[in-house]
């Protein structure tokens, strides 16, 4: 019987097929798929597509242009001859591990719980289906294949619009009783008190550390540097205390720099915070320099509780520069206990591709299995 789906293994390197699966990864932004093929030494990933989530047209929506999406990747493959075996995704979301649904969701993809996607693939497309979390296929991929292969016990951390992470202990992918495991963005942290968090709680370190957090963060420091109009400071009131970072209607005019400043009043994420510490802009590269000082603490903590082999993050904040690492490794030192500071801390090697290899590790850990879940066709 299985358990749940609580533990998967990760370690195996992939079996040897001979028809690759259809792979898809579902994050707020984009949809991607491949077809992806294992073997024990590789993953190979071909026929590569995306199409834009549009995540505020609501969860049917989106789920309707997966279920297209889907068939059109796979009408593709069979035009060349290619009848891929099954389906594995990797989605945001706590997916429920029975039936491959989405269990619950944050506000960053509204309408996106409850939906029945699992379910879905399976009914419009006849062939076997597996989903998992897209930063636990991140977690799977890495420890399977890429920077983390061997490892028996990692932490996996993704660092961008958000802040998620997964845990492989003793070989094995730990998903928790109810799929939550590794929501490591919404651990307490100091350096986040007071501002919204994705799920609606406020202070969790998700709102410091990650790329819509900067968002947040650069907008409460804006407030408290006095520099700001009355007008500029009811706006970053809305930033700092919104769930994604970005508010809606507010004049282009406060992210452009100002003429008595050397900088704007907002940023709206990550990205637009990179630009202007790439410039020079000290207070920019504060943000970035804080938020990282305050992840390295709070993966350390993971760290001495945990005991891992390796660490591993990725994520386009992983590419800020080597002042964000070296932030990082400090915060890591402050709090690592003597053993555990000597942990390998690293980078990830398989970048957007670890979500399609780790879900197509989990297609078939939970395909081998007496009993597999949410598979059936």
């Amino acid at each position: 019987m299985m358990n749940s789906n609580r533990f998967v293994q990760s370690g195996k390197g992939g079996v040897a097929t001979t028809a690759p699966l259809l792979g898809l990864d579902i994050g707020g932004t984009k949809i991607a798929g491949a077809l992806v093929a294992l073997t024990d030494t590789q993953a190979n990933i071909s026929h590569q597509a995306s199409v834009p989530t549009d995540a505020g047209r609501g969860g049917v929506a989106v789920l309707a242009t997966i279920l297209d999406f889907a068939k059109q990747l796979l009408a593709t493959a069979r035009e060349e001859g290619i009848e891929p075996r099954g389906i594995a995704v990797s989605s945001a979301g706590v997916i429920d591990p029975v039936t491959g649904a989405i269990a619950s969701a944050t506000d960053t993809m509204p309408g996106w719980a409850g939906q029945p996607l699992g379910p879905a693939l399976r009914a419009h497309l006849s062939l076997p289906v597996a989903v998992l979390n897209d930063v636990h296929g991140h977690g799977l991929g890495e420890v399977a294949y890429g920077a983390g292969r061997g490892a028996q016990n990692a932490l996996i951390f993704a660092v961008g619009t958000g802040l998620g992470g997964a845990a492989i202990v003793g070989g094995k992918l730990v998903s928790g009783a109810n799929g939550v495991s590794g929501h490591f963005g919404h651990l307490y942290h100091e350096t986040a008190h007071g501002l919204t968090c994705s799920c609606g709680r406020t202070s969790h370190i998700e709102t410091a550390a990650s790329g819509s957090g900067a968002a947040r963060l650069y907008a409460a420091r804006q407030i408290e540097s006095g520099t700001l109009t009355d007008e500029e400071i009811a706006y970053a009131e809305k930033v700092a205390g919104s769930i994604t970072g970005v508010v809606e209607n507010i004049p282009e005019e406060h992210y452009e720099v100002r003429e008595d400043c050397s900088r704007p009043a907002l940023v709206r994420g990550g990205f637009e915070l990179k630009q202007l510490a790439d410039q020079g802009d000290e207070f920019a590269r504060q943000i970035f320099i804080d938020g990282a000082f305050a992840l390295g603490q709070t993966i350390a903590g993971l760290a001495n509780s945990f005991d891992p082999d390796v660490i591993i993050l990725s994520g386009s904040l992983t590419h800020v520069g080597a002042y964000w690492w070296n932030a990082l490794h400090k915060g890591f030192m402050d709090q690592a206990m003597n053993l555990i500071g000597q942990t390998l801390v690293i980078e990830g090697s398989l970048d957007s591709s670890a979500p399609l290899i780790g879900a197509a590790v989990y297609f078939d850990s939970i395909m081998n299995d007496d009993e597999p879940a949410h598979t059936a066709t």
